[in-house]
C-alpha cells in the first residue's frame, strides 16, 4: 500500500512563498506588458494628449477637455504624430508654448527623480524589514526549552496541585 507524505509546517510555508512569489511576479509583469505602446497613430495621439494638461481647464488633461484651445493642441499633437515627430520634440513643443505646467510627466532627473526613485527604495526597505522581523519569529518559535525550563515549569505546576 503506497502512502502519501503528510505536508511538514516548512512545507506548507515554502509552497505559501512561492505562491506569493508567483502571484507578485504575474502582477508585476501584467503591469508592464498590458498598457504597451500605441500601436497606431490615433493610439499614440489620444496617449499623448492624455499626458498634458488642458491649459484653461482645472484638473483635465488635453484629451479630456473640450475647449477651443484643447482641440487645437489635440488637433497639432496628431499632425505632429502623423509627421513622425518623436514624443520628446512633440513635447518640447508644447511646452514651449504653453509652459510646464502643461506636462503631467515629471521628468526622471534632479530633484523630481525622487518621485520615481523614493517608492522604490521604500518598497525595498519594507520588503527586507519584513524578512528581518519574519526571521526573528522563526528564531524565537524555534527554540527548545532547556532542562531549567522544564525544572520550573514542573516545579510550578506542583505548587498548583
Amino acid at each position: 500500500m503506497l502512502r502519501l507524505r503528510s505536508s511538514s509546517r516548512s512545507d506548507a510555508r515554502l509552497w505559501s512563498w512561492i505562491g506569493a512569489a508567483v502571484i507578485g511576479v504575474s502582477a508585476l509583469l501584467y503591469g508592464s506588458l498590458a498598457s504597451g505602446e500605441p500601436r497606431t497613430n490615433a493610439e499614440r495621439a489620444h496617449s499623448l494628449a492624455n499626458q498634458f494638461a488642458c491649459p484653461v481647464c482645472d484638473g483635465q488633461s488635453v484629451a479630456q477637455s473640450d475647449v477651443s484651445v484643447a482641440r487645437i493642441i489635440r488637433r497639432e499633437i496628431r499632425t505632429w504624430v502623423d509627421e513622425g515627430r518623436t514624443t520628446d520634440y512633440i513635447r518640447s513643443q508644447l511646452v514651449a508654448d504653453f509652459g510646464e505646467d502643461i506636462d503631467y510627466t515629471p521628468s526622471a532627473s534632479g530633484i523630481t527623480s525622487l518621485v520615481w526613485i523614493l517608492p522604490v527604495v521604500a518598497g525595498a526597505g519594507a520588503v527586507t524589514g519584513l524578512f528581518f522581523v519574519f526571521r526573528r519569529w522563526k528564531l524565537e518559535a524555534d527554540l527548545e526549552p532547556t532542562e531549567e525550563d522544564v525544572a520550573l515549569v514542573e516545579s510550578a505546576r506542583a505548587d498548583r496541585s
